[in-house]
């Protein structure tokens, strides 16, 4: 088996990567080289002035999702496409959506009214005149509720189920004023204490357009009695402070607010680019990013929108290079549909994707003015993969996060492999602070910067299409998942029994060691999708709580969320009902998680017989 290495490399391999940590996978020198030819030639095509071109004629709409803006700019997208040969398909839909249209506060008796907006996926009201309860930083709010959006005390029972009633602000018939953002997780306790209304001041000179909805993508009979009721607005810090001085001198209580969101069914458009592997069933990478924007979304996310187009047009014109294949989708109604667009491809296209897709692969809010700091989101199967890339184009250590609940990344369920590349500004350069308000216009993006960023991404995917072994770190995913368990024991101090977990843990990182070690040297496409196969159940109880088919609610819980209640086996007395509650739901979580691990070693035992030797 021959595994190239950085020492005596030649300088081409510098391009694909070899010092930023391995990636769990045996190449051949060829092999490797045969990537990196493809990143020189995609590099040499995604230039600055081509990525302009795109960035100029994506960033001149207005582009709300299911509005002219994001229809013109998916026209101008598909006309790029078809000049240049590229098989391309236009998907039509129906999806639930939220626009914001319109909000005013007023408190009453002082004649300020500041400028303030509402939210997506927020409630509509009009007139609602109520006494104020200032709940201070939205950090502070009572945290009552279980992984799955639901309060976890009963009605009468305090938090350790003592009989006594839980001592939270009655907010019935009240608007809560409170610093922060107003996401769905705050937006959700709040409603769960009452509230008849909501205004949240900003802790910035701002305001973001943002949405509340723990629903992520189209509403079922699972989950559509989440979609929020709460009316929600929204005013800049100077404005929030003026509001409090004005209670805090007696000679105000009360806030009148009307708030005004249109919400329903609305026709969507999902454009994706088709480009081949060498084979009509051959594996292939789903490369994706949202379409829609706040306003014009210069670099949310035009530049992203820009760079995935050129770099289809640059893989498809050296198609004849890959072992895989890739399609390329630009997501509509992420913001305002909650990842509706990535959603519906996933309802639609499940079998396709668990039979042929070997990774997903996220492109967000690339291009940034001023922006100096790498990083990178990643499973822990693709973190070393992201480590290498930057590493060799430009020097910087990334340490990669595991995957959020945000950026279209809607493929848990599926199981696939998750890359997503970030460049970012300094907080102290002034940060992001455009991110979703109509300063996110065409100059924020930097050509030079978004060059840089449409390469690494290039690099990437030359690697994930034209490595003979796709570079995957199988037993990275199993390594994280054991460090996980260890945490989870300790968080309930020492009163969640994980044995026999660990111990089969230990059974699957042999394996799939042994898996890894006895790649094929020039690839199999077999192979490929049986390693991800390998993945599939770890993915499932790593970054989902409900399953493969039925997304999980908007809120992240972090990794192994199943687990995460141990800590409150350690916070509660054995007779509580709270903590049997909780042993209840780890008992059954354990068993999830015991079958998942059973499942990934029969499939890396199996295939570690099909390779042999």
């Amino acid at each position: 088996m021959i595994r190239s290495t950085c020492a005596g490399a030649m300088a081409l391999l510098l391009i694909v990567g070899c010092g930023g940590g391995s990636t769990g996978t045996s190449r051949t020198a060829a092999g490797a080289g045969e990537a990196g030819q493809l990143a020189t030639a995609v590099r040499a095509e995604v230039t600055a002035e081509a990525l302009g071109v795109q960035v100029d004629s994506i960033d001149q709409y207005d582009r709300l999702s299911g509005g002219p803006g994001e229809n013109a700019a998916i026209d101008h997208i598909v006309a790029v496409l078809q000049h240049d040969g590229v098989p391309v398909s236009v998907d039509s839909f129906t999806a639930f959506i939220s626009d914001p249209v319109s909000a005013s506060v007023e408190v009453v008796g002082s004649g300020f009214s500041p400028h303030a907006i509402t939210i997506a996926g927020s409630g509509s009201i009009q007139g609602l005149d109520a006494p104020v309860v200032d709940l201070g930083e939205a950090s502070d709010l009572p945290d009552f509720l279980t992984s799955t959006g639901e309060r976890l005390v009963l009605v009468g029972r305090g938090p350790s189920g003592s009989g006594d009633a839980p001592q939270y602000p009655d907010l019935r018939g009240k608007i809560a004023l409170v610093t922060g953002t107003p996401g769905p997780d705050e937006v959700t306790r709040i409603s769960a204490l009452g509230a008849a209304g909501a205004v949240f001041v900003n802790p910035d000179e701002r305001v973001n357009d943002l949405t509340t909805t723990t629903v992520w993508g189209g509403p079922s009979l699972r989950n559509y009695q989440r979609i929020p009721t709460l009316p929600v607005a929204e005013v800049k810090r100077s404005d929030g402070d003026r509001i409090r001085d004005l209670l805090r001198g007696g000679g105000a209580s009360r806030i009148r607010m009307s708030t005004m969101t249109r919400a329903g069914w609305k026709p969507l458009r999902l454009v994706t680019a088709h480009i081949p592997g060498p084979t009509q069933d051959a594996p292939y990478v789903l490369l994706g990013g949202h379409i829609d924007a706040w306003y014009h979304g210069g670099t949310d996310n035009g530049g992203a929108n820009a760079a995935m187009l050129e770099l289809a047009r640059a893989f498809h014109r050296h198609r004849s290079q890959l072992r895989r294949g890739l399609v390329v989708a630009w997501w509509p109604g992420h913001s305002n549909g909650r990842y509706a667009g990535s959603t519906w491809y996933v309802d639609h296209h499940f079998d396709a994707l668990r039979r042929g897709a070997v990774a997903y692969v996220n492109v967000e809010g690339v291009g940034q003015m001023g922006a100096k700091r790498f990083g990178a989101s990643a499973t822990a199967s693709l973190a070393g993969l992201a480590r290498a890339v930057v590493q060799a184009a430009v020097g910087d250590s990334v340490h990669p996060r595991p995957p959020g609940r945000n950026s279209d990344q809607s493929f848990n369920g599926v199981g696939l492999p998750l890359l997503q590349l970030s460049h970012s500004r300094l907080q102290e350069d002034g940060g992001y602070w455009w991110w979703h308000t109509p300063d996110d216009t065409r100059d924020k993006v930097d050509l030079d910067v978004l060059e840089v960023d449409a390469r690494l991404y290039g690099d990437a995917l030359s690697r994930l299409l034209a490595e003979p072994n796709l570079p995957l770190d199988v037993p990275a995913t199993v390594e994280r998942l054991g460090d996980l368990l260890d945490e989870a024991e300790s968080a309930s101090g020492g009163r969640l029994d994980l044995t026999e977990a660990k111990a089969r843990q230990r059974t699957l990182l042999e394996s799939v060691r042994s898996v890894e070690n006895a790649l094929p040297e020039d690839g199999d496409p077999a192979v490929d999708l049986a390693r991800v196969d390998i993945l599939r159940p770890l993915h499932r109880v790593l970054y989902t709580l409900q399953g493969p088919y039925h997304p999980d609610p908007a809120t992240d819980e972090g990794a192994l969320p199943g687990l995460k209640p141990a800590s409150l086996l350690a916070a509660d007395a054995p007779t509580t009902d709270r903590y049997h509650f909780t042993e209840t739901t780890l008992l059954r979580e354990t068993a999830r998680l015991l079958e998942a691990l059973d499942r990934a070693n029969e499939r890396a035992q199996r295939l570690r017989a099909q390779l042999g030797g």
